[in-house]
């Protein structure tokens, strides 16, 4: 109890601080560089050694953590890939985004990012946070940023003002969902409101001095993650659809090791937009880093290809858990619920790459280990998302199974899962790179 305890308070804390895809990637940089993993860069050759533990950053977002085992070279069998990605829904902001409204408010001019419950948006606490890139001795780098927390939200529209509210109301991104940043001062009209984002990011980075050349920057719920339910078995977070994925695959790389095959955990960013990016599961990432991985280590693409061959990738991503109130919309059969263990998910239409290989593998690594598992099917007659294992088989053919943790309201600003699942997961990680 104690030990689970702890996992669920360092899982609080992760997503807490991870408020957009670039934040989560610094902090695993962070807690695998104490781990005693070396950075490398694509940009270079890699010089790898035997029992040494390296990670590969693209494009800030994304990142492909790797151990290559103790063993010879050539008793190598091949990969325990450990996939999830680090985005989640938001609003982005755009160019030139103060808009004045009134003449009295200040609001930020802002677009979806991902299919977001929008409802759920109203009248919450939120911070905007991302990256800026700025001139820094005459290069161009990168760096995170985080304004304060509650710098600004999205109010609704009183129900006297719209007595349909409750039976169902289309919102208008562009109308409905501008978050609100400020008012103007009524003793400064002379003080424009066009650059306030601008200078509210030089107050957070001195540093910068008028160098900010660009931004991606994003409205996040700041709420913090919490415990909820009688007996707190609830967890209650923002983002927790993927990052709670991405931290058991942390955890499980940190912890699992394997004597003959490469362990690599591939955290993608833009899975929610359809990973068509350079730092997306659909992109070159991941093949690339495999294959610089067998000419660090002296392979020649004939072993290389038995490698692949001999490999498996666990594509982590949460599913839909039974829902209280609205069980109609489960799978009659397959319907997984909140603390009742991983969840193993097929699609006909193989938007999941599990198949009867890749579910026996599964099946068994996790009877063998005591983790508790469920299978998830969607409706046949309601559509379901997509993942990113079947994108990344795309780019490098290898068995794979689609898993993940059972959640409710997905993609809502604020969603919850169970307090005992996380664990299930870590210890499926962690045994999967132990697997030989």
């Amino acid at each position: 109890m104690e030990r689970m305890n702890e996992t669920i308070n360092e899982l609080m804390e992760f997503l807490d601080s991870s408020p957009t895809s670039y934040h989560a990637v610094e902090n695993m940089r962070n807690v695998l560089s104490q781990e005693g993993f070396t950075a490398l860069s694509e940009k270079k050759l890699w010089p790898l050694e035997k029992g040494k533990s390296y990670f590969v950053v693209r494009n800030d977002s994304s990142m492909i953590a790797f151990r290559v085992p103790e063993c010879d070279v050539s008793e190598i069998k091949g990969y325990h890939v450990y996939a999830a990605h680090s985005d989640s829904p938001a609003f982005k902001i755009k160019e030139n985004p103060e808009i004045e409204k009134e003449g009295i408010y200040v609001s930020l001019n802002t677009e979806k990012y991902g299919g977001m419950i929008l409802s759920t948006w109203f009248d919450r606490p939120l911070t905007i946070a991302g990256r800026v890139c700025m001139e820094e001795g005459g290069e161009i780098v990168s760096r995170t940023v985080r304004l304060k927390d509650n710098i600004c939200m999205i109010p609704s529209l009183a129900i006297h003002m719209n007595r349909e509210m409750n039976n169902g109301v289309a919102f208008s991104a562009q109308n409905d969902m501008l978050p609100l940043l400020t008012m103007v001062d009524p003793d400064d009209r002379e003080k424009p409101s066009k650059g306030m984002l601008d200078q509210m990011l030089a107050e957070v980075m001195p540093q910068a001095d008028g160098k900010i050349l660009s931004y991606d920057l994003y409205v996040e719920n700041c709420e913090k993650a919490v415990l909820a339910g009688a007996k707190d078995e609830f967890v209650m977070a923002p983002r927790y659809d993927d990052l709670a994925c991405v931290f058991a695959g942390l955890k499980g790389i940190m912890n699992g090791k394997s004597e003959q095959y490469i362990d690599v955990l591939a955290v993608f960013d833009n899975e929610e937009v359809g990973s068509l990016t350079r730092q997306g599961a659909d992109s070159t990432f991941f093949r690339d880093t495999l294959e610089n991985i067998a000419d660090g280590l002296e392979v020649s693409a004939k072993v290389h290809r038995t490698w692949k061959a001999n490999s498996f990738m666990l594509s982590a991503d949460n599913g839909h858990a039974c829902h209280p109130n609205q069980g109609g919309k489960a799978d009659p059969t397959n319907r997984p619920y909140l603390n009742r263990g991983v969840v193993l998910k097929y699609h006909g239409g193989q938007k999941y790459a599990t198949d009867a290989y890749s579910a026996a593998y599964v099946r068994r690594l996790c009877s063998e280990n005591h983790i508790p598992l469920q299978t998830y099917a969607n409706h046949s007659d309601i559509p379901g998302g997509s993942t990113l294992g079947n994108l990344a088989m795309a780019q490098v053919s290898m068995a794979a199974a689609d898993i993940g943790l059972p959640q409710l309201a997905m993609h809502s600003a604020y969603e919850t899962g169970g307090a005992k699942d996380i664990a299930y997961l870590i210890h499926l990680a962690e045994v999967f790179y132990g697997n030989e």
